[in-house]
């Protein structure tokens, strides 16, 4: 029998496979769609260099809500319960994890740059249709962005997506309702209009000047996911201490983290492929695009820090002519798979580091403070490196006391995003793991350690598709661990000033417990002696002052240090960040 070949949409394959992007089950479903729309927002806000503003609201929907935007009615709601309580008994009955999905409205709102009116449909309604589709260091997963969180919105509420945008020169907001076609990969409009900026105001009473709003219909486990969102807008702020996030949750609280900084990183750089960084695909979408006549020309226009020599000079060992038109490259299979195979083994220059956009110690250092007001912060950024023709910076800091709570904790950003599942797996994790905490008088399971992984790249090397965590491979194994020990050095530091600083106190107190009674004696002794009666040095108050003054000098004066003044000490001599 004969099947008949098909060929489906972009949209349609996501959507058929929705677990990879992080849309597995309700409770992840939920996380990644705060997650991706919130790094939306980022986005927006920075390309237009503005200290973003992002406002989340989670609502669960009420009965008549639910009829009115969904179409289900009493009687449905009840025969739904019905079976949750079924699956219940038989859960109960297992004793697995009990699973509570329900539907919620999810409102995103930034200040951001905004979209054009006519630009709205196309990219928020087709899959793979994005103004980032260049190398460089990016947040998003996949590149799909919010239109993976209206795909799933659809499939389970079938509920059309309402966005409200505005760029800063526009007299007017851009409001849409849509849905995409997961069959066609098109958007399709149910009401697009233009409403006069002065008319608009959004779900909390505001003007939209400049920014975007969207709200779509989850299908979401709250209590299964709520730890991993409160975390996920914890860590944020931590990495994005020039942002403000308000969270309004399901349970009515209100989570704010307000922008700590004047400051922003530079924003990251669209660059070239580095010879060592394509396959031969990438390959032969470079050749059919490019305006170079000979195969020299092409490699010096199209890829990062090769000059005429070093061209010369590879195309001599793979056995090409620099004269060679790219057209006849273009068409030879074996050519295209020589000059990648010896572009692996052949010494190039490092690829550019400078398209990067890492946060910097500083504003890591206040994002720490910011949240944990820890008792020591230590932040390294170490140099640039590459791995497969892609640029890498690391950043590695540790925290010890204030909020962190006892054990080890470990945070780790890839392109400054946190990373919330799979720790374990994690290259991090295994460096931590090959620590000996003895060495650096550190109790592994009591005292509070916080560590913070930040890599960024133009590819970061994601293990699996999910991805959740960060490949092990021994250059990068390498830079965190180093980062980690000089890190670990700085708090041993710390914690031999701190644990001498405390033992001057005890010594004081105790001095202290006892000078009284000296005092009095010795002001007794002399006041016998009529010579020296009437010294005003030989008062009780006079004699404490230049007793305390003598412990004081004694203890060389450390004594009275607090454990803050001890880490600003540290930090003020250069001690604590680079």
């Amino acid at each position: 029998m004969i099947q008949e070949v098909q060929a489906i949409s972009p949209a349609k394959f996501f959507a058929d496979n929705r677990s990879i992007a992080g849309f597995g089950n309700p409770a992840k479903a939920l996380y990644t769609s705060i997650r991706e729309l919130v790094e939306n927002s980022l986005d927006a806000a920075e390309y237009a260099r503005i200290f973003p503003e992002i406002r989340v609201r989670l609502t669960r929907l009420s009965k008549d809500e639910l009829k009115e935007i969904i179409g289900i009615s009493e009687d449905i709601d009840k025969r739904l319960k019905e079976l949750i309580k079924e699956k219940k008994k038989k859960r109960e009955d297992n004793k697995e994890e009990e699973e509570v999905s329900e539907i919620f409205e999810l409102i995103v709102a930034d200040n951001g740059s905004g979209m054009a009116y006519n630009e709205i449909p196309i990219l928020m309604g087709r899959v793979l249709t994005s103004t980032k589709y260049v190398l460089m260091q990016q947040r998003g997963r996949f590149g799909l962005g919010g239109k993976m969180v209206i795909i799933y919105s659809i499939q389970e509420t079938n509920a059309p997506v309402e966005i409200w945008s505005a760029r800063k020169q526009d007299n007017s907001i851009s409001h849409y309702v849509l849905k995409i076609d997961l069959h066609k990969n098109e958007p399709i409009i149910r009401k697009a209009e233009k409403i006069p900026k002065k008319k608009f105001r959004d779900v909390w009473g505001r003007r939209l000047n400049q920014g975007t709003i969207i709200r779509v219909y989850i299908l979401g486990d709250w209590p299964r996911s709520r730890r991993y969102i409160l975390e996920y807008f914890k860590q944020m702020a931590i990495i994005t201490p020039y942002a403000t996030f308000i969270f309004e949750d399901p349970d009515g609280n209100v989570h704010i983290y307000e922008r700590v900084t004047e400051e922003m990183p530079p924003p990251p750089k669209p660059t070239q492929y580095h010879l060592q960084g394509i396959d031969t695909q990438i390959l032969t979408s470079l050749l059919k695009k490019t305006k170079a006549k000979t195969i020299k020309d092409f490699l010096t226009r199209e890829f990062q820090r090769i000059g005429p020599k070093m061209a010369e000079a590879f195309l001599r060992v793979v056995g090409i002519d620099p004269k060679t038109p790219v057209n006849e490259i273009t068409q030879n299979d074996k050519i295209i798979a020589a000059i990648v195979e010896t572009a692996r083994k052949f010494k190039l220059r490092s690829p550019d580091p400078n398209c990067l956009s890492p946060i910097g110690q500083k504003l890591l250092i206040e994002g720490i403070k910011k949240v944990l007001s820890p008792e020591f912060v230590y932040v390294v950024q170490r140099k640039p490196f590459a791995y497969a023709g892609h640029p890498m910076i690391v950043e590695i800091g540790i925290a010890y006391g204030g909020g962190v709570e006892p054990g080890i904790h470990l945070y780790r950003f890839a392109n400054r995003v946190p990373l919330l599942y799979k720790e374990k797996s994690d290259v991090a994790w295994k460096v931590i793991e090959s620590i000996d905490w003895s060495r650096y008088k550190i109790k592994r399971d009591e005292d509070p350690i916080a560590i913070f992984v930040s890599v960024v790249s133009t590819k970061i090397p994601f293990s699996e598709t999910s991805k959740d965590f960060i490949d092990d491979f021994d250059i990068l194994r390498k830079n965190i661990k180093l980062g980690l020990l000089e890190g670990l050095r700085k708090l041993k530091e710390f914690l031999s000033r701190k644990e001498k600083a405390m033992r001057q106190i005890k010594k004081r107190q105790m001095f202290i417990q006892y000078a009284g009674n000296i005092v009095r004696s010795i002001s007794s002794i002399v006041k016998s002696d009529s010579r020296y009666k009437d010294w005003p040095e030989i008062l009780e108050d006079n004699l404490y002052a230049r007793l305390m003054d003598l412990i004081d000098e004694k203890l060389q004066l450390g004594a009275t240090k607090t454990v803050e003044e001890i880490s600003e000490d540290m930090q003020a001599s250069g001690d604590m960040s680079e």
